[in-house]
């Protein structure tokens, strides 16, 4: 009797499972750095925006304290003298200093990833001389006003530039947003991110109702007591 062998694989079973060619891991890789140059740029959008929206949050509790702290003082934030001192403050970690603990338990809310200012905060506030060192404060202060200040008036703002304006440098101090936006916390509470004006490199502000102008040359309408307060670093 004659014993029938089993016959090999087709040709065309061997070509399935053969392994990928030179030429087509060469399309499949074309392919995936295309559609990562696609998606890049709307995830990396997404992200920054959800970091502005927690930012704004941040920014909203530091108000908080500030408000918190005018009901103690006959509606007056802090102003541009240390009230015990006497000495005049020159950043605006000077004046949140006076925040914590009483108002505030935590540096967190004034770090900012990314920040040139305060991209990150220790924790350290058991000793008021380790409280919101330099670099650990991302947010400018408007010292001067009052809670019955007019209410769209800026409070708290990123950190400038140093001179009161931003820069679409997002390594330099003033750039946290690309030059595209800044957050802006106002005295009867509000906070929002605010599209900056200008061309070229530097950007502002523009103030509410406003927009010519730069809302922080503070002293051109809230008056020669008002002061725009940089962090400190």
């Amino acid at each position: 009797m004659k014993i029938r062998s089993i016959p090999h694989a087709s040709t065309s079973h061997h070509r399935l499972n053969r392994g990928f060619t030179l030429m087509e891991l060469m399309t499949v890789t074309a392919i995936i750095a295309i559609l990562s140059a696609v998606s890049f740029p709307g995830i990396k959008g997404a992200m920054r925006t959800a970091q502005m929206n927690a930012a704004v949050q941040n920014a909203k509790q530091v108000s908080t304290g500030l408000r918190n702290f005018a009901n103690d003082f006959d509606g007056t934030f802090p102003g541009t003298v240390d009230p015990v001192t006497e000495e005049e403050y020159t950043t605006s970690n000077d004046v949140f200093r006076l925040l914590i603990p009483e108002y505030l338990d935590t540096e967190r809310v004034f770090a900012v990833p990314g920040s040139a200012w305060g991209a990150r905060a220790d924790g350290r506030i058991d000793e008021e001389i380790e409280r919101l060192e330099a670099g650990e404060n991302h947010w400018a202060y408007i010292a001067g006003l009052t809670m019955s200040s007019r209410s769209d008036w800026p409070l708290i703002v990123d950190g400038t530039d140093g001179s009161g304006s931003y820069t679409d440098d997002p390594g330099a101090k003033g750039g946290t947003w690309e030059g595209r936006k800044a957050i802006v916390v106002r005295v009867g509470g509000s906070a929002e991110s605010v599209r900056l004006i200008g061309e070229g490199s530097q950007r502002i502000l523009p103030r509410y109702g406003y927009p010519e102008e730069n809302a922080l040359e503070v002293n051109a309408y809230m008056g020669e007591l008002a002061a725009l307060l940089d962090p400190a670093g």
